[in-house]
């Protein structure tokens, strides 16, 4: 667009202010950006918590039973260890062992542990269990003291095999086999004394359940029940925060489009490139008003005919005027083809407008090729100074002053005027010269004679 650069001309003029104090603006803000990233250390405290593990304590049941009658697959006397499930009529007896143990930094605890068996029918299905009846029988109890990774053994040996008859006879003594049948052996260990150097007095429950069917018994043992104790470490530390990108690229940019914009403003004010004249802003006017009323105006050759014969001629001082005119006489508006005259003809009236033309050597931002814009109507304007010095003249000489003015402006840039039609007959032209050249012979025989 050739008046592209003159539009950022014209803005930059009228809001000079508004972008200095912009420019200034950023400047300011990518200074305080520059110096939060680069000119000090950023650091914040965080707070920390952590949980630390004090003590540790496991108890766990071990379990074997040794083969009484030699089979095909077991040997007698063979011992079978952990195994989740024991044959009754092989090997009845079930021994084991529960071993209590804990870790700490400190500490010293009187570990009393009692293993008991425990029979019971309870009634599971209800919302809350219902228990029937129970039978308790004690197996061993130790007491200890015991040190920070020290251990208690309490060893049990139990005829399963005998706890199923029991079992039977309870029923049959009660006439019924109601609820389910759960037989545990228990290990309760009584804690007191000290650990990292606070008090404990409390009692620990191990179980380890049993599961009696007609041919075999099953163990169900989960394994070590692992407690601990913990405590809460808060701490806190100070921790250098970077900068994000926007702190640390975002402020230098600012800065720097901030002085460009500023320096190029102040070249462009006081070496006098970027003040926009008056002619210039009536070619942006006209230029706008061009592509806003488009859809109003064709391009057409200069109507010389039409031209000439109209008897009066009024120009406009912009073409959206014009426009208005043409609306309001329901006509057209001819844009003559060298693209700087606009016409609009209604009967023997003539409206027009001549555009203003912009020379791209007085405008620092357009391209150098824009120059050739103006050259044609440049041109048309020597012809017509060099022909008046000449002394030609027009066939309309004698017409009114107004209307030879706008005809001979249109005429001559639309490159159809009279002068040249007639100029390219030469024949007409001799002949003039002819007569001329005779009457100053006559004149000269007439002096010789007298």
């Amino acid at each position: 667009m050739e008046d592209g650069g003159l539009r950022v001309r014209a803005v930059a003029d009228e809001y000079y202010i508004t972008f200095v104090v912009a420019c200034l603006v950023l400047v300011v803000l990518g200074g305080f950006l520059v110096y939060g990233a680069y000119g000090q250390t950023n650091e914040r405290t965080e707070a920390t918590v952590t949980t630390e593990v004090v003590w540790t304590s496991a108890g766990q049941f071990t379990h074997q039973a040794t083969v009484i009658n030699d089979t095909q697959v077991f040997a007698e006397g063979e011992t079978l260890d952990n195994r989740s499930a024991y044959f009754r009529k092989i090997a009845p007896r079930l021994n084991g062992t529960f071993v209590y143990n804990y870790t700490a930094d400190s500490g010293e605890l009187t570990a009393e542990t009692s293993l008991q068996l425990r029979v019971r029918s309870v009634d599971r299905e209800s919302e809350s269990p219902r228990e029937y009846w129970r039978i308790e029988r004690q197996l061993d109890q130790v007491t200890v003291t015991l040190a920070p990774d020290e251990s208690t053994r309490v060893s049990f040996s139990q005829n399963v095999s005998q706890v199923a008859r029991e079992i039977e006879r309870i029923q049959t003594q009660l006439g019924t086999s109601a609820g389910t049948t759960e037989t545990t052996i228990l290990a309760s260990v009584e804690l007191n004394g000290t650990r990292n150097s606070q008090r404990v007095s409390t009692n620990r429950t191990y179980s380890l359940p049993l599961t009696i069917k007609n041919d075999l018994y099953r163990v169900n043992d989960s394994g070590p029940v692992l407690e601990q104790g913990e405590r809460t470490v808060r701490d806190s530390q100070t921790v250098v925060v970077e900068a994000g990108p926007v702190w640390r690229y975002g402020g230098p940019l600012a800065v720097l489009a901030g002085l460009v914009g500023l320096v190029g403003l102040a070249y462009g004010r006081y070496s006098g490139q970027l003040p926009v004249t008056e002619h210039e802003r009536a070619y942006l006017d006209y230029r706008s008003d061009r592509v806003e009323f488009d859809e109003w105006i064709t391009e057409a050759t200069f109507p010389a005919g039409r031209v000439e014969d109209a008897e009066t001629s009024i120009e406009t001082m912009s073409l959206s005027g014009l426009v208005d005119l043409a609306i309001d006489t329901d006509h057209r508006v001819i844009e003559v083809t060298d693209g700087e005259s606009y016409l609009v003809l209604d009967g023997d009236v003539v409206y027009y407008y001549d555009a203003p033309t912009l020379s791209a050597a007085g405008d620092p931002l357009e391209p150098s090729d824009a120059v050739a814009s103006t050259s044609d109507s440049e041109t048309a304007v020597e012809q017509q100074s060099e022909q008046e010095r000449d002394g030609g003249a027009t066939p309309e000489a004698g017409a009114d002053t107004d209307s030879q003015t706008v005809f001979d402006r249109l005429h001559k840039r639309a490159d159809l005027g009279d002068n040249d039609a007639s100029g390219s007959d030469g024949t007409s032209v001799e002949s003039d010269a002819d007569e001329t050249d005779g009457d100053a012979d006559e004149s000269q025989i007439d002096a010789d004679e007298n």
